[in-house]
C-alpha cells in the first residue's frame, strides 16, 4: 500500500468525479447517444444519492495523515478508485430507461445495434462491480488510515 504518483490524479479527481458521474450517468449520457426518459428524472434524487456515496471512500481517506500530507492516495485505493470509476461509465452507457412510450435505447444500444435486454445485463454487472469497488474503495481507504496511524 505504497503511495503512487498517480494517486495524486486520484486525490484531486475523486472529488471532481463524484460530482461529474452522477450527472453523467443519469443525463450527460444524452450527449453520446442515450435516448433520455425517466431515469433522467429520477436521476435528480439518486444523483444526489450517489454523490453522497461517491464522497464517503475520499472522506474516510482524508483521514490517512501520510497521504493527506503528500496530497496523493494509496496505490490499492487508486486502483479500486479507477475501476469503480470505469464501472459507473459503462453502466452510464448501458442503463436501462424508458420513456411513456416503451424503452430507449441506452448509447451502448445506439452505438452497436445490441438489443435492449442485452443492455439491461451490461448495466446490471456494471452496476454491481461499482457497488463492489465502492465498497473495496471504503475498505482501502480504511486500511490506509490504520496503516497512517499505525506508522505516527
Amino acid at each position: 500500500m505504497q503511495l503512487s504518483s498517480t494517486g495524486r490524479v486520484v486525490f484531486w479527481a475523486q472529488w471532481v468525479l463524484a460530482v461529474f458521474l452522477p450527472f453523467f450517468v443519469f443525463t450527460g449520457r444524452g450527449f453520446v447517444g442515450a435516448e433520455l426518459g425517466w431515469m433522467a428524472v429520477l436521476g435528480i434524487l439518486y444523483g444526489a444519492i450517489l454523490i453522497v456515496a461517491l464522497l464517503v471512500p475520499p472522506i474516510v481517506g482524508l483521514f490517512d495523515v501520510t497521504a493527506r500530507r503528500v496530497r496523493s492516495v494509496r496505490e490499492a485505493y487508486a486502483a479500486i478508485t479507477g475501476v469503480l470509476w470505469l464501472a459507473l461509465v459503462v453502466a452510464a452507457l448501458s442503463i436501462p430507461d424508458s420513456g411513456d412510450g416503451g424503452h430507449l435505447d441506452s448509447a451502448l444500444t445506439a452505438w452497436t445495434g445490441m438489443s435492449y435486454e442485452t443492455s439491461v445485463i451490461v448495466f446490471a454487472i456494471a452496476f454491481a462491480v461499482a457497488v463492489l469497488a465502492w465498497i473495496a474503495a471504503i475498505v482501502a481507504a480504511a486500511l490506509g488510515v490504520a496503516r497512517s496511524r499505525r506508522g505516527a
